[in-house]
């Protein structure tokens, strides 16, 4: 397995909706940035708060940095 770093959860666009997208930094890439896994529920732009809510509540049960 690959070494990674800079775990983080955040708020991305994934196709036409958002969803909660846990990143990393991985070595075997150059450290460049990748999708480790994404979260369960997928939101329209009006539905940001509940894109947010549910990014924050997965950061916080991993113990994993919620970025903006």
């Amino acid at each position: 397995m690959s070494k990674s770093r800079n775990h983080r959860i955040a708020v991305c666009v994934l196709g036409s909706r958002l969803a909660a997208i846990h990143l990393a930094d991985f070595e075997d890439m150059d450290w460049n940035t990748d999708v480790v896994q994404t979260g369960v529920g997928r939101y329209s732009a009006k539905e940001r708060e509940l894109a947010v809510e549910e990014a924050q509540q997965w950061a916080k049960a991993e113990g994993i940095t919620y970025v903006e």
